[in-house]
């Protein structure tokens, strides 16, 4: 009788064998991107690279993500600040080198103008896609690469690959991404990343 069940057990295991070797179980993905949800508070600096058709730009970027509010820089290729956008929840405030605010809708075409290539930019679904989740509450799906780390996300009209991740305190990061919508191309490459103790 023991060496039934013995044989039974051992043919159990070789046929769980035979299907290849198993993808790790998801609740690493769902654990990381819960605590990276609700990680109030992180800067980034980096450069942003904008390509619009033959149109494009590059640049320095500094985003500092405070709870709700974030305040974003956008610095030219000799590095002046070109446009400085508060963030204040849903609403924001567009600054330009020559002093001028714009809010609401006048602030919306003015990024879109400058940076979007006429296109609206999703700046408070971009604080999520930087630190390398989905902005909550939003349909989105997901892709994860060999190593599973998030490797593409689909959200909002808006394709977003990770090219690369590196450890920032206790969380893995993006170093490389790419962010794109039709007509519209932004790559960020990130140079430092800064997170509360």
């Amino acid at each position: 009788m023991r060496r039934r069940v013995a044989a039974a057990a051992v043919l159990l295991l070789v046929g769980g064998c035979a299907t290849g070797p198993r993808p790790q179980p998801i609740e690493g993905e769902s654990a990381r991107r819960d605590a990276l949800q609700a990680l109030a508070s992180w800067t980034l600096r980096g450069r942003v690279a904008v390509a619009a058709g033959s149109d494009g730009f590059s640049g320095g970027l500094q985003w500092q993500q405070r709870g709700p509010n974030a305040e974003v820089s956008l610095y030219g290729p000799l590095g002046g600040e070109a446009l400085r956008i508060k963030v204040d929840g849903a609403d924001y405030v567009v600054e330009t080198p020559d002093g001028a605010s714009y809010v609401g809708e006048s602030a919306e075409r003015l990024l879109a103008e400058r940076v979007g290539a006429g296109r609206a930019l999703p700046v408070q679904d971009m604080r999520y896609w930087l630190i390398g989740v989905p902005a909550p509450g939003k349909p989105h799906e997901e892709t994860l690469g060999t190593d599973q780390r998030l490797s593409s996300l689909t959200q909002s009209g808006w394709l977003i690959r990770y090219g690369s991740f590196e450890t920032a305190g206790a969380h893995a990061l993006p170093q490389r991404l790419e962010m794109t919508t039709q007509g519209l191309r932004l790559r960020v490459a990130v140079t430092d990343w800064q997170l509360p103790p």
